[in-house]
Parts: structure tokens; sequence; C-alpha cells
């Protein structure tokens, strides 16, 4: 069976280089390296170690992806072909090497073993020149990969292969999203080598101007959060602990269903009010009842908030193969149509596309029986179906009224408010929203005729309704004008 050495080179010392690494070298048909741009490749040389790097194949791929795809096809295209090869890298194998994890997932099917030979990473290089402690939770990220520079806050960060300044500026406006413009960066170059080591401390916006960035420099930042997911489930964990929170430990999915409607209906007030500080002290309110229903859960062995994060991610990621996958979907009617077939795909035992769920409010579930009915061209052409409908519906509840039928005027006041919830869809309204303001203006106009009828003397039962009217109009006029009432 064919073999590939993965070998690390160290942090960049060749004294860093290990013996059996070097033994490794020597050995092997064919030695490829990432990079030449290696301090430790001064000891190849000295022992006439001949090697090929592949610094070529990253000008000639339009993604890193791409480059790392092709470096791992070589090298196991080599090693069927010319029996024991190497491909050796900066650091360890193991540490942020994409072409490393490609290698050690697609060689066995081809019929090749791999063996890595690990090194000092440049982790315990960086760490020792900022004394950062083992102890300390770090995230390793690829300046490459931008997509992850956000991912861990709470975490001690270590950027590497911002091999210059148009990388590290990238870098720079990625994390400018989630840290502070002062927040401190340190910037490392040469970490584990005996001469040519420089390291300085600049704040966020600045770590693009550094003049000694290239191939050898790291970025290190410190946690810009105190506190992540993990910790929260342990409070939680704790507050249901024997030596926990006596009511914490009382409660179950039965009795947290009241807060968990009410933390909703609050992120919506905050929505409202504008205010994004409230907003997110609400969403935080809101995510703490996920938690407690999943450690609930856990402790039942039903499912635990790993579970929760498992199915949406899934979910998320099987809802939108036209982003995920090789479906196309050029507009949001056609993500919905969609959304809507994969849905019923997922649950074959159902029967319908289409759900009556009874625990929504009713506006609310009007609005999504509807939405489900459209999805599937069950709908008017446009809205002017709509509005006659709405248009039928008065004239047929004005009948229902002048019969004095109870129980036809129930039923055809529930048909308006249908129709009017459809014109609400047609005009891109939600309808819950958009009753919620006018019954908040209409408090507000009211609470305006009563302060004005108090401050009379009289109080609002004390007046005549043309009295109230006048106040009434008083108060939409200052509404309009934007005045507080």
């Amino acid at each position: 069976m064919s073999i590939i050495y993965l070998v690390g080179l160290g942090p960049g010392d060749p004294q860093a280089m290990t013996l059996r690494a070097l033994k490794t070298l020597k050995k092997a048909n064919k030695v490829y390296l990432r990079t030449a741009r290696h301090p430790g490749l001064e000891l190849l040389r000295r022992h006439r170690i001949a090697y090929t790097a592949f610094d070529s194949l990253y000008e000639g791929s339009r993604t890193f992806e791409e480059t790392y795809q092709r470096i791992a096809r070589h090298v196991i295209n080599a090693a069927r072909n010319n029996g024991p090869v190497a491909y050796a890298v900066p650091g360890s194998p193991l540490f942020a090497e994409k072409a490393v994890e490609i290698i050690l997932r697609k060689a066995p099917a081809a019929g090749i073993r791999c063996c890595v030979i690990p090194s000092v990473s440049f982790v315990e290089a960086i760490a020792s020149e900022i004394n950062l402690s083992r102890d300390k939770e770090y995230a390793i990220v690829d300046a490459l990969q931008l997509d992850k520079l956000l991912d861990y806050p709470e975490k001690n960060l270590l950027i590497m292969q911002a091999y210059n300044k148009l990388v590290a500026s990238q870098v720079k406006l990625e994390l400018g999203l989630l840290y502070p413009d002062d927040h401190p960066v340190t910037v490392i170059r040469g970490a584990g080598l005996s001469s040519g080591k420089k390291s300085v401390t600049v704040p966020l916006y600045k770590m693009d101007r550094v003049q000694f960035i290239d191939h050898l420099t790291t970025f290190y930042l410190p946690p810009v959060g105190k506190h992540g997911i993990t910790e929260l489930l342990r409070i939680m964990r704790r507050l249901r602990s024997e030596e926990g929170c006596p009511w914490d430990r009382e409660q179950n999915h039965d009795t947290l269903k009241p807060y968990l409607l009410e933390e909703a209906y609050e992120v919506l007030g905050a929505i409202n009010s504008g205010s994004a500080k409230e907003l997110c002290e609400e969403l935080g309110d809101l995510l703490l009842q996920v938690v407690f229903h999943s450690q609930i859960a856990l402790e039942s062995g039903n499912f635990a908030f790993h579970d929760i994060v498992e199915g949406i991610t899934e979910k998320l990621i099987r809802r939108h193969p036209h982003v995920f996958g090789s479906a196309a979907a050029a507009t949001s009617g056609d993500v919905i149509k969609s959304w809507q077939q994969i849905k019923k795909d997922e649950k074959k035992e159902r029967k319908s596309l289409f759900t009556l769920e009874n625990y929504l409010p009713a506006l609310l579930r009007a609005q999504k029986l509807q939405r489900q009915a459209s999805s599937v061209g069950f709908d008017w052409p446009d809205d002017k179906g709509a509005w006659d409908k709405l248009d039928e519906e008065l004239k047929e509840l004005i009948d229902a009224y002048n019969q004095r039928d109870q129980a036809k005027i129930v039923e055809e006041l529930g048909d308006l408010l249908f129709a009017a919830v459809n014109i609400s869809r047609f005009l891109k309204v939600d309808a819950e929203q958009a009753l919620a303001q006018s019954t908040e203006k209409f408090y507000m106009r009211l609470r305006y005729v009563e302060q004005k009828a108090d401050s009379e003397g009289e109080g609002i039962a004390g007046y005549s309704l043309s009295k109230l009217d006048e106040w009434w109009e008083e108060a939409k006029r200052q509404q309009k004008s934007g005045k507080n009432l």
C-alpha cells in the first residue's frame, strides 16, 4: 500500500523541527511543501533534501478552497505513482491545514495510507511570545476563511495566514462588524525564531498598517465578550441543580409556557420601540426560555441544546438548496414554493401541505394559512379579487345584521376579518402588527381625552359626546403633527 507522510516543519526555527520529521523527509521518494516560504527549509537544503513547493498553485487558483483541493489531488496522485511521499507544512499538520484535512479524508478511498508526523505548532510559539496560558480558551482561524472570524467572540483568537496587508485589511473589515475599533490586536511576526522576531499591539483599526506583515505573521485578539453560549448553558444547569434555585427547579415545560409567550411579545414590543438596546435585552430573555426548556428536556433524557442547534442548522441547509446546493430560485416566490415542497417531503406522514395550528392567535393563524395556500398557487391573480371579496363580505355582514340573525352575524363578521387579513397580505402588511398599532393609537387618543376631561374637573363621564369628540379630533391633529400625546 502506498503511503503519504504528513509532516510538520515546526513554527519556523530550523532547530524546532523534530528528528523524526527530518528522518521521514529523507526517506520519502518525493517531498512536497505547501509553501517554500518557511525558515525551517534551511535544514532541508543542508541535508540535500529535494522538494517541490505549491506556492504557484495559490496564484493559479480562483479560490483558496480550489488551491487546497488541487494540492491534495496532486499529493494523492504522486503517492499512487511514486510510492511513499511526504507532504510538509509549517507548524504541525493537524493545526489549521485544510489540504491535510482533504488528504486524510480522500487518501483511504484511493488505497493510500496516511501517517501524521506531528511537530511543535505555531500555537506553542505564539503562546510563549504573548504569555497565553494553556488553560485559556482560544480559537485558531485562517485569515483566508473570513466567514469564521466572528465565530468566537468569547475566546482568545489567533488568526494565521494573513500574509500581506491586503489580507490583513480584509480581516480588519470583517472583525470590525463585531469588535470595536479600539480593540487591542497583537501582531506577532516570526514567533519561535531565534532572530527576526517582531511584536506590537495596536488598536483594531490600525492592524493592517503594521509594516512587518508577511507570511510569518499572526494576529492575536483577546475576547470581546466575557460569556458565550457554553457558560449560559452551564449557568442553567447550576440553577436547576440541587445547589441551585428552588423556583427554577420547580419549573417544567407547562409552567414555562406563559413566560415564553410573554417574552416573545416583549421582543415585538422592543422592535416597535426602535430601541436596539431594548431589543438586545429582550432577545436575551427569549433565548433564556429556549435554554430553560432544553435543560428540562436534557434532564428527562429527551434532547439537549445541541440537538436543537443541530436540527435547525440541518433544516436551514436542507430547505435552502438554492444556497447550499445546486437548485435555482430567482425570486422569493420560488423560494416559498420550494420551501413548502421540501416540508411536505420531510413529513411524508402528513397528508396535507396545510396545517391549522390552533395554538396560534386567530389573526396569526389566518395569515399563516393564507400564505400556505398562496404558495401552491391557490390565490387571487392580483389584489383586485381580494378587494372584491372584502366588499362582498361587508355586504353579507350588513344583510345578516339587517336580518337580526346573530349566528349569521358572527359567521359573516369572521369572513370579513378573514378577507381583511387577505388584503393585508397583498399589501405586504402584517395584520397582527397593523392591528396592534391601531389599538395603541386608539389607546393614546383615549388617554388624551381622559386627561383633558380630568383637567377640566368633571371626569370623562361628565361630558357630552360632542365635547369628547372635540378632544378626540384634537388628539388626532397632534398625533399627525408628530407631537406626543
